[in-house]
């Protein structure tokens, strides 16, 4: 079975985050002796504040201050207990306090995450279901990751979408007694808005939707006493059947969690034995007395008046941007700006002017946001006066348009990205003027088929690594063509990227077909999507650009590396890709079989809106030349496969009768099908689909394909036909490629059949004088044995969105495998 290691999301954002922190975006510290919240002083640069979630400033609010100070000397700066045991005195009227602002029961806890991990598995029962909103809140995700060991159904949906909830409640409703829907009341990073009130309007259609909105970034700055945005949408006071959580730590200006329950029975619950908030410690004095004075604020008519005078500076900056050509991509009355910018390369870019010139902004990078739809977030607060806006928005347009230039964007591409409408007023070559005219130019060579190349520069660049030399495209193009099925038929594309000489530089392939959304997800996810597929075949299937294919393994990509314009054939590659991608209608780009080890290629494709993910280790059997003899082989293995050779195939390789045939009859290449489709089912690790039977029909007609079959010797069994056949391609190379096998499970265990069938192969290999064996991508362990170099690969996706990636990692348990 082919493995990999499953931390994609994580790793991916950690290199992510590391570039960008190497570019002074991402995790910087402030310099400041002292601040009131309308600078930050950063690498040296005093810039304007644009990054807070402090909406009106009430950190800076000199009544918190002393109600903190107070605190502190009343009953020191921590009191070290469990609420469970004994609450501080001051926790008794910020209670009281809070629960006046929204007119019920209210849970405070140290955060808001841990709000979520308190409340929803306690709320959340075995026989419930969740909905999630595909941009809720990652705290929310992972509390509800903890139902998932319970059993409890998990879907979600996109953004937004209440028809695509409605056809999820009709379809999930007679299995569950109650559906929750998770959502945000105003979304991190866009700053848009939850349909609240068609919220409440599907809940009350439907007796069992319950609603649990997180309205974290709504807090303060809208809603009667600073309730929030979820809250200003409930005129009557909180739905009887919404849970809200809401935070002390953003626009109210201290910090802990709040959760307001409809009634006292969840209130209790949680209250009394809520998870993690039983035995945790408490907020510290100086919190509660801050979050006291705020409280007061909030019941006082001078928090309208800070609501009012940021709403007009929301308007206005509004205005402002709307007369410039930076990409908004969510207008609406919220303090929170989404500038797209594309690709983080241009996210880290535009970022270091503005911070160099005394603007600081937030990057917005992925997993918060797709890898092709980074940006920049921009929060408006009280500290910012409308001159300061008016400094952020010229210098903001300004140095977009530079930073495009520097990283070779444009605003179509940018807008297109985000399927925003084009700029009217740009003309036809305007994104072209402030370029610097290039020498040395490169350009790109795009055809449909290997027989529009030239055979012996395919070969020299490309096709000498295996199987997809000029005569196996050819082989490829005419096995996925004319099928019945769409999966079985691909478009090809071969791209070449050449300098003003003539010269190779980049050389390449792809094909657009059908892709399983799952191909490089945990096997245990995968299991879960095929038995959907039983009733439904294209479920989490789209179309898909993929360097290389899914038949064949490989360094897919030949690149000049010692040509200075290597980074931009590359760039080049990929408009070309994501052109074809439009063309197509294509959900993916996957770039795959890269050295797991190359830093400089892996931040250049990140840069360019692409996430890695690993993928089954490759395996090769290579220097075959330097040795003829059996015991001339065994000497090039370590201690370990020594033994395993002697145990494993020396031991039983009398047994077989094994036979090489260049053409299978009738019956043979049914029962070759047959035997590979026992493997194919059995194996997740890489899931793809099943190749068409006209892949073995095409074989048995191509000179470059042979059969290397193993039976069972009449004396260790009656079986007749054979128990494995290995399908390999020669190439003039001579590289020998095992591509496919076909095992009979009911005999291949007793006598190690797998391993016999791969040592067979390398005999064959050996007697054809060829110096390499290609042994694929699965079952490395048992590769290993027969003495193959391992190498780690990688694959890189650009997906159109997220959803997808998330739905499978969030709403699907992860099981041993």
């Amino acid at each position: 079975m082919a493995k990999i290691r499953h931390n994609n999301i994580n790793d991916t954002a950690s290199e992510i985050f590391t570039i960008a922190r190497d570019n002074q975006v991402l995790h910087l510290y402030a310099q400041d002796e002292k601040m009131d919240g309308t600078h930050l002083t950063i690498n040296g640069n005093k810039a304007l504040h644009f990054g807070t979630c402090g909406y009106l400033g009430l950190e800076q609010h000199e009544k918190m201050k002393e109600a903190a100070i107070q605190a502190i000397h009343n009953y020191g700066v921590q009191f070290p207990m469990s609420k469970s045991y004994v609450s501080n005195p001051l926790y008794a009227e910020l209670e009281n306090l809070v629960q006046t602002m929204y007119n019920a029961p209210v849970v405070i806890s140290k955060n808001c995450t841990l709000s979520h991990l308190a409340t929803i598995p306690t709320i959340v029962r075995e026989n419930d279901a969740v909905i999630m909103d595909h941009q809720v809140h990652s705290s929310v995700q992972a509390a509800v990751q903890k139902l998932l060991a319970k059993g409890v159904r998990v879907e979600m949906i996109r953004h937004n979408n209440l028809e695509m909830l409605e056809e999820t409640i009709l379809r999930i409703k007679d299995k569950h007694e109650k559906i929750w829907y998770m959502a945000d009341g105003v979304y991190s990073m866009y700053g848009d808005f939850a349909p609240v009130k068609e919220m409440i309007e599907l809940a009350q259609k439907y007796d069992q939707l319950y609603l649990y909105v997180d309205d974290a970034h709504g807090m303060s700055w809208a809603g009667k006493h600073g309730t929030g945005y979820v809250m200003s949408q409930m005129p009557d006071g909180l739905y009887e059947k919404m849970v809200l959580t809401a935070t002390m730590g953003k626009g109210f200006g201290a910090c802990g969690g709040l959760t307001i329950f409809p009634n006292k029975e969840w209130h209790h619950q949680v209250k009394i034995f809520g998870g993690p908030l039983t035995f945790s410690v408490q907020l510290e004095p100086p919190i509660l007395g801050s979050a006291i004075a705020s409280a007061k604020i909030h019941l006082s008519d001078e928090i309208s008046q800070m609501q009012e005078e940021l709403q007009q500076k929301i308007a206005y900056t509004n205005a402002l941007i709307k007369n410039t050509r930076v990409p908004l991509i969510a207008e609406n009355n919220s303090p929170i700006f989404f500038i797209g910018t594309g690709a983080m390369s241009m996210t880290n870019r535009l970022i270091q002017r503005l911070i160099t010139d005394g603007i600081y902004v937030n990057a917005a990078p992925f997993p918060a946001v797709p890898a092709k739809n980074t940006g920049v977030r921009i929060t408006i607060s009280l500290h910012n006066s409308y001159k300061d806006i008016e400094e952020l928005v010229d210098k903001l347009s300004y140095h977009f348009d530079e930073a495009l230039d520097e990283v070779g964007q444009t605003h179509e591409k940018i807008r297109k990205a985000f399927r925003m409408e084009p700029l009217k007023t740009i003309q036809p070559d305007e994104d072209q003027i402030k370029k610097p005219v290039k020498t040395g130019k490169t350009h790109l060579e795009v055809v449909n088929s290997i027989s529009e190349i030239n055979k012996d520069e395919w070969n020299r660049y490309v096709g000498h690594r295996g199987m997809f030399d000029h005569g196996g495209m050819k082989y490829m193009e005419k096995s996925f063509s004319c099928n019945e099925r769409d999966e079985e038929n691909w478009d090809f594309r071969y791209f070449t990227v050449r300098d003003e000489s003539g010269k190779v530089i980049l050389m390449t392939f792809c094909i657009i077909g059908l892709y399983k959304e799952d191909t490089f997800a945990r096997t245990s996810i995968s299991k879960q999507i095929e038995e959907v597929r039983q009733t439904d075949p294209y479920y989490l299937t789209s179309k898909a650009v993929i360097m290389g294919s899914m038949f064949t393994e490989g360094e897919h990509l030949y690149i000049d590396r010692l040509d200075d314009k290597w980074k931009d054939a590359v760039g080049e590659l990929v408009e070309a890709l994501y052109k074809e991608q439009d063309l197509a209608e294509a959900s993916n780009v996957v770039l795959r079989d890269f050295d797991a080890g190359d830093p400089e290629l892996n931040d250049l494709l990140h840069g360019l809106g692409f996430v890695k993910v690993d993928m089954p280790e490759s395996c090769v059997l290579e220097k075959m030349d330097l040795w003829n003899t059996e015991n001339e082989y065994r000497a090039t293995l370590s201690k370990s496969a020594k033994k395993h050779f002697k145990e494993e195939i020396r031991k039983y390789q009398d047994q077989f009768d094994v036979e090489v045939k260049e053409t299978l009859d009738e019956y043979e290449l049914e029962l070759a099908w047959k035997l590979f489709m026992n493997v194919k089912n059995k194996n997740y690790g890489l899931n793809t689909f099943a190749p068409p039977k006209k892949v073995f029909y095409e074989m048995n007609t191509d000179s470059a394909w042979e059969f290397v079959i193993l039976r069972l010797k009449d004396e260790y069994s009656d079986h007749s036909d054979p128990i494995a056949i290995v399908m390999n391609h020669k190439n003039e190379f001579k590289v020998y490629s095992l591509m496919l096998i076909g095992m009979d499970y009911d005999y291949i265990y007793q006598c190690r059949g797998y391993l016999q069938a791969l040592y067979q192969c390398v005999k064959r290999a050996k007697s054809l004088g060829y110096h390499q064996a290609n042994f694929g991508i699965s079952a490395t362990t048992e590769k290993k044995k027969l003495g193959v170099k391992v190498y780690p690969r990688v694959a890189y996706l650009n997906a159109k969105d997220n959803f997808n990636m998330e739905m499978m990692t969030q709403t699907m348990l992860v099981n041993e495998e």
